[in-house]
């Protein structure tokens, strides 16, 4: 008699890592039309912030560690799906999941994306490209679904390298991914916290390289069977002591350097050519390590129970991800001239975003063909039958 093939466990707790840093994409683009001043071209800035450093600090946490940590868990689920289901499956599955969305993005989400700056700017510069050009913004720019296209050139690399025989087993090869990604930051060229942006449809190497260690070592970790541990937490703490060395440094880089103007980026060096960013690039790469041990250990403590509200909000993350660009920057603009405090603004903006993704994702994607390319098929949950009285003897 063959033997009944076992249910394999979930992992809530990445999976619920994976939604908040998925989502944590909604905090940090909502932060940029708060910020001191303009280290990201964004088409909507408030004046009124002045030197308050707050949301800088937000989105250089989140900017530091989010992707960093996306790719860990995307090593890690890929090995886990190759396990399970073989390499022809995890060679049909990623094209679906990522591949598919992407395509359809490049010829709505992007475009709507670019035609939302271009409208709430004013057309000024670099927002003033001519309309027909919007189907083909992607070449040029894919906006935030560059995670996805690089997602997808690892997921090629892992393929062939699992063709080529590697096992990802041998910690002396794969322990050497932490001082390469240190190497890749001091080869980056924008001064600001975390890695350089990488939209283009040809990485920038050292930017792709930084990020592919720590999709190669979320594969390692999972092929050598390392089980997460809620002692991980720890590690948090010296990641705030690295976070704090390299913000203030970069601060103090940044204050030295020449100012820059709407819609240009600063003056770009190699982070090894100057003793402030060449500390700071290497506390920067620290703190994206411990803050991927930690947020994992943190969140095998508190949320490694099953829970619908996780899972559900897991499953919505991807729809919220690849929908949110155009609506934050519509809500900046909308919120902008409001005569509130700009922290309520900030809140009213990322909260308002928030919730028209979620509904729109209950009433249009979970249970449609969109939600079954996202997630895979969802059924609607019914409530159970009460059961029938019984009569007294």
């Amino acid at each position: 008699m063959a033997d009944t093939p076992q249910v394999a466990p979930r992992y809530h707790d990445l999976d619920a890592l994976r939604a908040v840093a998925t989502v944590l994409g909604i905090t940090l683009h909502g932060a940029f039309f708060v910020l001191p001043e303009l280290t990201y071209p964004w088409p909507v800035h408030d004046q009124s912030v002045g030197n308050d450093p707050t949301y800088l600090i937000i989105l250089d946490v989140i900017h530091g560690m989010r992707i960093p940590v996306f790719y860990v868990l995307s090593g890690l689920f890929g090995v886990l799906l190759w396990e399970r289901r073989g390499l022809r499956a995890l060679g049909m599955q990623r094209p679906k999941r990522i591949g598919l969305p992407l395509a359809v993005g490049c010829f709505t989400i992007i475009p709507l994306t670019a035609l939302a700056m271009a409208l709430t700017s004013g057309r000024e510069h670099p927002y003033d490209f001519p309309f027909w050009a919007l189907p083909f913004i992607w070449v040029f720019a894919t906006m935030h679904l560059w995670f996805l296209w690089n997602l997808l050139l690892m997921v090629g690399m892992f393929f062939v390298l699992v063709r080529l025989g590697v096992t990802f087993r041998d910690p002396k090869v794969w322990w050497l991914l932490v001082p390469l990604s240190a190497v890749a930051s001091l080869l980056m060229q924008e001064p600001v916290f975390g890695a350089d942006a990488l939209q283009s449809l040809i990485p920038k190497p050292a930017t792709f390289v930084f990020y592919s260690c720590f999709f190669f070592f979320g594969a390692f970790l999972y092929q050598q069977g390392v089980t997460v541990r809620r002692w991980w937490t720890i590690a948090l703490l010296p990641a705030a002591v690295a976070f704090c060395v390299g913000f203030l440094l970069l601060r103090r880089y940044a204050a030295d350097a020449k100012p820059f103007t709407h819609g240009e980026l600063p003056e770009q060096a190699w982070m090894f050519s100057n003793q402030l960013t060449l500390v700071s690039s290497l506390a920067e790469t620290a703190f994206a390590w411990l803050a991927c041990f930690g947020m994992m250990g943190l969140f095998r403590w508190l949320l490694s129970r099953p829970s619908f509200t996780v899972r559900y909000l897991s499953d919505a993350s991807y729809w919220m991800y690849l929908a949110h660009l155009p609506l934050i920057i519509v809500a900046h603009w909308v919120v902008i001239d409001w005569p509130v405090s700009y922290h309520l603004k900030y809140l009213l903006a990322c909260a308002g975003v928030t919730a028209v993704l979620l509904v729109t994702y209950q009433l249009f994607i979970r249970y449609t063909f969109i939600g079954n390319v996202l997630n895979g098929p969802r059924t609607r949950r019914r409530p159970q039958p009460r059961p029938a009285p019984t009569k007294n003897a």
